[in-house]
This record gives C-alpha cells, structure tokens and sequence, in this order.
C-alpha cells in the first residue's frame, strides 16, 4: 500500500498548484509556528519559486521582522521556504480567537433588560430601526459594558 501523500505530490505538481497547496499549509500552521505577537502582525500572502511574500501590518513591525529574518526562514524552510520578503499589507488571518472569547463572555439577557429594551424601543415606527436598535442594546447589554438601571 502507498501513501496517498506520495500519490498526490506528482498530480498536484503536475497541476501547477504545489506552491498554492504549500502556501495554504503555511497559513493552516502560521498560529502554531509563530506565536504572539509575531502571528498577529505578519502573515502568509505569496509563495513563488520558494520565496515567501508576507504582509505586515505597520512599518514598525516591517523593521523588526526584517531583524528575524533568517529565523523565519528556518522554521519554514520545511516547507521548501528558502527566502522571505515582507511588504506593508492586510494581515487577517480566519482564526481569531478572541473573538470567539468576547462571543462567550456574553451572558444572558435578564427578564428585567428585556422589558426595558422593548420598552426603549416601542415608540420607534420603523420596523427595520427598530430591529437594528434591539439588536445593539442586546449586544450592549449582554456584553457587561452596559448595565440597566
């Protein structure tokens, strides 16, 4: 029996998508390969011929990486990195955990603040308005940052 990874590398070379399969292994692994703060002002944007372009998020951060350069290489250099470049760019990486920690900090709405948002927000006659008010107060609320008096 073969490994379907030893099955698949000829097809995707073949295909012409080895760098763009390499690239999206590189931002699965970015957060655990490179921890905080690095992971949250650089990531992965281009790879080409074995040069990895990343995108940094302010100049600052630009100069100091370009300190870690070898560094950087190194620890990608499994992944056939052999040079990096960095440019001032977007850097969002989809897994945002914090986020998802101020998503369950949240706590349940209490009888007593829903009366009060429904109460704040009856006089109001448009429906989408009124909607887009109920929302924000319950999110307001619901965070802690807001208290009902």
């Amino acid at each position: 029996m073969k490994q379907a990874g030893s099955l698949l590398a000829p097809i995707i070379k073949d295909l012409g998508i080895d760098e763009g399969v390499t690239l999206a292994e590189i931002k699965k692994s970015w957060t655990s390969l490179f921890h905080k703060p690095l992971s949250c002002h650089a990531a992965p944007g281009r790879l080409s011929n074995g040069d990895l372009l990343l995108n940094v998020d302010s100049p600052v951060w630009l100069q100091q990486l370009n300190f870690f350069k070898e560094d950087i290489v190194k620890k990608l250099s499994a992944f056939g990195v052999t040079s990096v470049r960095f440019r001032l760019g977007r850097v969002s990486l989809k897994e945002q955990p914090e986020a998802e920690t101020a998503r369950s900090r949240r706590k349940p709405l209490s009888e007593e603040a829903r009366s009060y948002i429904e109460k704040t927000i009856s006089p109001v006659g448009d429906e989408a308005l009124k909607a887009s008010m109920k929302k924000a107060m319950e999110k307001a609320v619901s965070s802690g940052k807001t208290r009902i008096r």
